[in-house]
């Protein structure tokens, strides 16, 4: 009953007192502002060390900096944890320390990647980022104190990011940091993993999204934070001689990620607008790619084109802006390609144009729309002419047979014509009245 009353006399004092409110609401934008400077000054120092080089520290000596300014970080959420009873700055402290773990775990595996193989290891242009000559006592006893902060510093974070899926969130780091110390810069074996961990990742990220709490700020946080050793392989991945299956991996999470899953993360227009045509480029990249692997000859170039008009068709029923244009640039596309297959002489030209104009009609009479619709039967009479030429041939080597056919067809022409001529009529009047209320 005191509790209460008390509780009253301040509710009651702030409504008589809004210089009290104001000036909470001031504090408040006061700390927030200076946590993330503090936040982004301590990212910015680190990334600093990192890539100034320091050629004159030994890669031992960058792994225990990076370990003492991670002990250092979360030193400082038991601070605000322990002896401030303040939570904020406790999340912010030990979610900071989480992110520079998979840096430790990096640097440990390109210690371990380097006495594994020895000379033979590939290493990158930067002197700063090869960790050659360390001994083997070294890498086992920093393999060591870097699994045990593994598991202290990320329990830490996520309980206190968010303790409902606190194995989920171990879990998916573990698997993520291990598949990052793996000894491999193999041009094939390092995108199969990136490929497995990101659905791995997506599948586990979809099934925190369904829950309301991991959308709030600390959610997010720890959603992002799993996701670091990812982020970390394929920037490793960077900085080796690129590879055909890497280039694919990498523009299919870009596609995922920039035209499926952006909406889950933001509701900016300027942001979606901004990474559907990054996911738009990265889809088309992925076709083209898949062109020049195969070494296309100009036999059939043009006609291995024409999936990109398809690409554009699936992902204008995917993006939140220009579907419509996406439509209209496919279909111009499509009847470019065509025709310059055909004119071209190319061997499977036909085959694509009335493939590609069956598809494009199709398509326009699903969404309603005169050019996808125009430009499909453009497509297939254009694919149908390119077979006039052995129809003529077929007419030279015997004449009378084809005039004995084109008069049957004729005659049975002009009977279903005079039969069916009210039928025909209003047919041909519902289409194009259809066709005029079309987009």
């Amino acid at each position: 009953m005191y509790a209460n009353d008390i509780e009253l006399e301040v509710k009651v004092d702030d409504f008589q007192n809004p210089e009290s409110q104001n000036s909470k609401s001031l504090t408040s934008k006061v700390t927030t502002y200076l946590r993330w400077i503090g936040s982004i000054l301590i990212i910015l120092s680190a990334i600093s060390f990192m890539l100034q080089g320091h050629e004159e520290i030994l890669p031992a000596y960058r792994y225990w900096i990076g370990l003492g300014l991670t002990l250092l970080l979360c030193s400082g959420g038991l601070v605000c944890a322990y002896l401030f009873h303040e939570t904020k700055g406790a999340r912010i402290f030990f979610g900071l320390g989480a992110a520079f773990i998979p840096v430790q775990v990096s640097q440990v595996a390109a210690m371990i990647y380097a006495y594994w193989h020895g000379n033979k290891a590939l290493q990158p242009e930067y002197s700063w980022l090869q960790f050659m000559e360390v001994s083997p006592t070294v890498i086992a006893i920093d393999f060591v104190i870097t699994g045990l902060l593994l598991f202290s510093v990320n329990y830490a974070s996520y309980s206190i990011l968010a303790r409902k899926h606190l194995k989920t969130l171990i879990g998916a780091s573990v698997i993520g940091n291990t598949l990052l110390l793996l000894p491999i810069r193999d041009a094939t074996l390092v995108p199969l993993v990136i490929a497995a961990l990101f659905l791995f990742l997506r599948k586990t990220e979809h099934k925190l999204h369904n829950d309301a709490s991991m959308r709030l700020a600390e959610g997010m946080a720890a959603r992002a934070l799993i996701s670091l050793p990812l982020w970390i392989l394929a920037g490793r991945s960077l900085l080796h001689p690129a590879s055909f299956l890497l280039l694919i991996v990498i523009s299919a999470i870009l596609v995922i990620y920039c035209i499926y899953d952006i909406k889950r993360y933001t509701k900016s227009p300027a942001i979606i607008y901004m990474t559907q045509w990054i996911g738009t480029f990265a889809a088309m990249t992925i076709w083209i790619s898949i062109l020049n692997e195969l070494l296309l000859t100009n036999d059939n170039y043009f006609g291995g084109l024409l999936p990109i008009a398809l690409i554009l068709f699936v992902l204008s029923d995917k993006v939140n802006y220009h579907a419509q244009l996406y439509r209209l640039i496919s279909s111009i596309i499509a009847i470019g390609l065509s025709y310059a297959a055909l004119s071209g002489q190319e061997t499977m030209a036909p085959l694509f144009a009335i493939t590609a104009g069956i598809l494009l009609t199709i398509a326009g009479m699903k969404y309603r729309e005169k050019m996808p619709f125009i430009s499909g039967n453009i497509c297939v009479t254009g694919g149908l002419f390119f077979f006039w030429e052995y129809a003529i041939n077929f007419y030279s080597s015997a004449p009378w047979i084809c005039s004995i056919g084109l008069g049957l067809i004729v005659i049975l022409l002009a009977s279903y014509i005079e039969n069916k001529e009210k039928q025909i009529m209003a047919k041909s009047r519902y289409y194009f009245k259809e066709l005029k209320g079309w987009n």
